[in-house]
């Protein structure tokens, strides 16, 4: 195979991958479907313009009947296993999308298919391939921080658009009854539980620090934001780890100020932290006098040379590289199906611990043999050296 057959599967968020599988010279798209004609239509003039051609279809059986070698499914959250698998049976391979799985048993639902086709599956998790997370996992393997006893993690995003029309366009229900639609229907996400989209935040953690979840207690916010009725504002859940140490995630769709994202590690000796409103991170290495404060790094969503157009700041042409190399060198995945659970199983029974008032709720393991440890930076690599730091310099 000189080259990886690609299907695309739903161009609302899965035009970023359409534009970036047709960019990738180890790969040719095939073919792309989406049931919105405005969808469609947008997917045909980006091939007008970058002189490519492809049937863009709207059935995902018409799409299967092209014989792809791989499908990304890029649909609503509540169907990305039905597709997968669906995928997976016709003999394709798989890049799904985030959250990956809705329920426990989708999750072993999409186990048991990978297990009984020998496809290859890899969970779309772009945050993992933000380039500042790199320099988190090589000063942990360096030990500059100690033992790593607590990580954060927070997902800040503002989301009221709940609803959406026959033509695929987005409301809020506010601007929806007073524009007097009549036509709406709730999107996937107006009452998905805000902790199990959590895998953009749990999902790099756990590999920063090498590690999985075996329980988690989490409490929910109150249900008070009027264009998202059917979910609470925001939850908090606290993981523990297999090796002793502690998650907390925050995740917020409701809460009306300016998306970002949060990550802290914190060692006995040191850590460090990085803010989207920032764009760089602060590190305290062992042994640094205290009085002397943070170092900062310049280091951000993208490396130097990244394509930062092609979304996430360069991420999701890394993902698309990386499936599409995995497969050819018939490598695993760097995020394979037991990862992509150990990702989104935490959040689904963070939900079931808030529903039962914060109880602990243990995560089960669902690998065949125990994890051992991570191979998702055997692809992706660390920097062989830090940038240069300054001393940071809070306003005064």
């Amino acid at each position: 195979m000189e080259k990886l057959k690609v299907g695309i599967l739903g161009l609302g968020r899965g035009f970023t991958h359409f534009r970036n599988f047709l960019a990738l010279e180890e790969a040719e798209v095939i073919g792309a479907c989406d049931r919105f004609p405005r969808l469609r239509e947008r997917a045909e003039q980006h091939l007008i313009s970058v002189g490519a051609s492809a049937p863009i279809l709207p059935e995902f059986d018409d799409l299967l009947d092209l014989k792809p070698d791989a499908i990304v499914v890029a649909t609503n959250g509540k169907l990305q296993v039905e597709h997968g698998c669906e995928a997976m049976r016709a003999g394709c391979h798989v890049l799904s999308e985030v959250p990956g799985a809705y329920t426990q048993e989708e999750c072993m639902n999409l186990r048991q298919t990978v297990e009984y086709t020998g496809k290859t599956y890899m969970l779309g998790e772009n945050t993992c391939y933000w380039d500042f997370f790199r320099y988190f996992r090589k000063w942990v393997a360096e030990d500059r921080f100690g033992p790593i006893s607590i990580a954060e993690g927070e997902y800040i995003h503002h989301l009221p658009g709940t609803l959406f029309r026959p033509d695929s366009s987005r409301h809020t229900p506010t601007r929806a009854r007073a524009a007097g639609h009549t036509d709406t229907r709730p999107i996937w996400r107006a009452d998905q539980p805000p902790i199990q989209y959590l895998t953009h935040d749990l999902g790099p953690l756990l590999e920063v620090i090498d590690d999985r979840c075996i329980s988690v207690s989490c409490r929910s916010a109150p249900f008070r934001s009027a264009d998202a009725p059917l979910r609470s504002d925001g939850q908090i859940a606290v993981f523990e780890t297999a090796k002793g140490a502690l998650i907390k995630i925050m995740v917020t769709l409701n809460t009306a100020r300016p998306s970002e994202h949060r990550y802290r590690i914190f060692g006995v000796e040191g850590g460090a932290e990085w803010f989207s409103y920032e764009k760089l991170a602060r590190r305290f290495s062992r042994g640094a006098d205290h009085r002397s404060g943070w170092e900062v790094l310049p280091v951000g969503l993208g490396a130097h040379g990244d394509d930062t157009s092609a979304g996430h700041g360069g991420a999701d042409l890394k993902l698309a590289r990386h499936f599409t190399q995995s497969i050819l060198a018939g490598k695993p995945s760097p995020i394979d199906v037991y990862r992509a659970i150990e990702y989104c199983l935490p959040g689904i029974l963070a939900n079931k611990s808030a529903e039962l008032g914060g109880a602990p709720v243990p995560i089960p393991d669902f690998r065949l043999t125990p994890f051992e440890h991570t191979i998702f930076w055997d692809s992706l690599g660390l920097p062989e050296r830090d940038p240069e730091s300054r001393p940071y310099q809070p306003l005064e």
